[in-house]
């Protein structure tokens, strides 16, 4: 049986839905694994509903067709989002690579810096860009400019309510390259104030509060780290917006509730009570919206007709199975701009984070929003 990693490009909040049933990370897991090992075992629309709802029971299929993650066509089961798998690594490679570095090659780096240098922080504005390019605008503002232009899609509403869309990739060496080493993965624990942010790969288990409380939800906090869920409760921080209001205070007056001080050190936002990483303020961050213009101008038609031009004719799984190139699109976007990333640190534009064993490559930051 093949395994798979289920991702989750979300339009809602985690915390509000961590126990709605219609949440997918309720049930995407062993059991779907199986039934994904199946229909990948047999040609795009040869999966029989009939003989699948018999054999791992027809709620589980049921949840699956109303979570967006298979389709029923007719008599058949196929599936309806992007599914990665190891057969479709040669050819995602071999497309994404090349267009990844001309795309690199087109940056104005020299103008980029500048808008960077303009961020008093006290850090090197290789870190600034990096946060604020690489994370904020690649992962963020650069999205809605591609889906106004109809080169992706970033949202799809499900029978539950929820606004999300499913990627999922076969657990396998041919992928990981892809799926879990690029750095093109955004956590953050925020509300409409402040956000505590971590920009890197998905290659480990990121010590960083949005997974911390991810981790809780599911009762998965492992065993070394069950101190921390006995401070956040201890210290009535359960509630993300206690804790970001802490931070707040940290920022603004150089003092915070002492169990949150004690947690920011943990997590590595602070030292000795003092912070440690970037803190981007309001001001800061239209440097993010002043480098999203100029991808716009330098990038932004050539990455739109790249995305358009990779989904028409990518020959892969989700394409035969006739899944929305647009949300192929999404991912397939997230590939080319995790590559740019690193080879903005390659080339020494952007700094680069170090591999922490188990956790993998990334930085933090901190972004205040009022």
């Amino acid at each position: 049986m093949r395994e798979f990693e289920y991702y989750l490009f979300a339009g809602f909040d985690a915390e509000r839905e961590a126990e709605n049933p219609g949440n997918p990370r309720n049930f995407l897991g062993a059991e779907t694994d199986a039934v994904l090992s199946l229909i990948a075992g047999q040609p795009a629309y040869a999966c029989g509903h009939a003989a699948c709802a018999g054999k791992f029971g027809p709620e589980l299929i049921g949840r699956m067709v109303e979570g967006g993650v298979l389709r029923r066509e007719g008599a058949t089961l196929t599936f309806d989002c992007p599914v990665f798998l190891r057969e479709d690594a040669a050819a995602l490679r071999r497309e994404t690579a090349s267009k990844a570095a001309r795309l690199a090659d087109m940056l104005d780096i020299p103008r980029i810096r500048r808008c960077c240098e303009k961020v008093k922080n006290g850090f090197p504005v290789e870190i600034n860009l990096y946060h604020l390019l690489c994370c904020d605008v690649f992962d963020g503002l650069f999205f809605d400019y591609l889906r106004d232009k109809g080169a992706l899609a970033t949202s799809r509403r499900h029978p539950s309510g929820l606004d999300y869309l499913n990627v999922i990739y076969e657990k396998c060496g041919e992928l990981e390259g892809l799926s879990q080493v690029l750095l093109c993965s955004c956590n953050s624990l925020r509300n409409e104030e402040c956000s505590l942010q971590s920009f890197g790969d998905a290659n480990g288990s990121r010590l960083d509060f949005y997974r911390f409380f991810r981790m809780m939800e599911k009762r998965s906090v492992p065993g070394e780290l069950a101190d921390v869920e006995t401070a956040l409760r201890e210290g009535g921080f359960m509630n993300k917006d206690a804790l970001l209001r802490e931070m707040l205070s940290l920022i603004r007056t150089g003092r915070c509730d002492e169990g949150a001080a004690r947690l920011f050190e943990r997590f590595g936002y602070a030292r000795g009570g003092e912070l440690r990483v970037p803190v981007y303020m309001p001001g800061d961050l239209k440097a993010a919206e002043e480098l999203e213009a100029i991808m716009e101008e330098t990038l932004g038609d050539d990455m739109a007709k790249a995305l358009k031009e990779l989904a028409g004719t990518l020959d892969i799984t989700a394409a035969r199975h006739g899944v929305d190139r647009s949300e192929i699109a999404n991912e397939l976007y997230h590939i080319l701009f995790g590559s740019i990333n690193e080879e903005l640190i390659l080339r020494g534009i952007a700094a680069g984070p170090r591999n922490i064993p188990g956790e993998g490559r990334y930085f933090k930051c901190v972004e205040v929003y009022g």
